[in-house]
C-alpha cells in the first residue's frame, strides 16, 4: 500500500452548488455508490480485501466540515441511501459514533462536536489522542465508509481521505456550496466520478488540482 507521504493532496477548482437538501442527499448517495466500486468486491456485501482499499486505509474516510445546520448529517443520510441502509440516520452527537452494518458495506457516522478529552484519558500524565479514545483508526480500517463531522477536532488524519466543506449559499436560500479536497489519487478519482454523474457543468469547473 502507498504510504501517507506518497499520497497526493488535491482540491477541486471551484465549489459545487447544492440547490436543496435533496441535492445534498443525492450527492451523498452518489459518493456511496462510487465507493462501492472501489471497496466492495464483485458479488460480496461486506468488507473488501486490502487490494481494493483506497490508498493506505482499507475504507473511505469522509471528513465533513461546516457549521451547525450546514447539511453534514443530510449528506450522511444520502450515504445511507446509496448503501441501501434501511434504518434512519440521525446525528450521533450524544453517542459520538453510530455504526450501521445493514448496508452493502459498513457505514460509521462520527460527530465530534461535543467531544472533550476526559480526565481518565490523562491518567498517569499521558495524554491520549482522540484516535486512541474513540478507536477511529480501527473504524476506518474495516473496509467501509467512515463519515466524520467536525474533523477539525481530530489530532491525526488518515493517510487518505475526502474532505468536504459545506456552507450556506450567500444569495440563494436553502442552497449550499460544497468545497472538496482530499488526499490520495484514488479518492480524487472517486470524486471525479461523482462529479461527472452529478453535474453537467463545464469540465473546467470540475478540475482537480494536485498540490506539489
Amino acid at each position: 500500500m502507498a504510504s501517507e507521504q506518497n499520497e497526493e493532496l488535491w482540491q477541486q477548482a471551484s465549489p459545487l452548488l447544492l440547490p436543496s437538501a435533496a441535492a445534498t442527499q443525492s450527492l451523498g448517495a452518489l459518493v456511496a455508490q462510487a465507493a462501492l466500486g472501489f471497496l466492495a468486491p464483485s458479488g460480496q456485501q461486506k468488507s473488501p480485501p486490502p487490494s481494493r482499499s483506497l490508498g493506505s486505509t482499507s475504507g473511505l474516510v469522509i471528513l465533513l466540515e461546516g457549521n451547525l445546520g450546514s447539511g453534514k448529517t443530510t449528506f450522511v443520510q444520502g450515504l445511507g441511501q446509496g448503501l441501501g441502509i434501511p434504518e434512519p440516520i440521525d446525528s450521533p452527537t450524544f453517542v459520538l459514533v453510530q455504526e450501521y452494518h445493514t448496508g452493502r458495506i459498513p457505514l460509521f457516522h462520527c460527530d465530534l462536536y461535543r467531544l472533550e478529552t476526559s480526565s481518565a484519558a490523562r491518567a498517569g500524565g499521558k495524554e491520549s489522542t482522540l484516535l486512541e479514545d474513540l478507536g477511529l483508526e480501527e473504524l476506518w480500517s474495516q473496509g467501509g465508509i467512515t463519515a466524520i463531522e467536525w474533523p477539525q477536532y481530530l489530532r491525526h488524519l488518515p493517510a487518505t481521505y475526502l474532505w468536504l466543506r459545506l456552507q450556506p449559499h450567500p444569495q440563494q436560500e436553502g442552497a449550499r456550496l460544497l468545497y472538496a479536497k482530499g488526499k490520495g489519487s484514488q479518492t480524487a478519482q472517486l470524486w471525479q466520478q461523482v462529479l461527472s454523474q452529478f453535474t453537467q457543468q463545464d469540465p473546467e469547473e470540475k478540475r482537480i488540482h494536485f498540490s506539489p
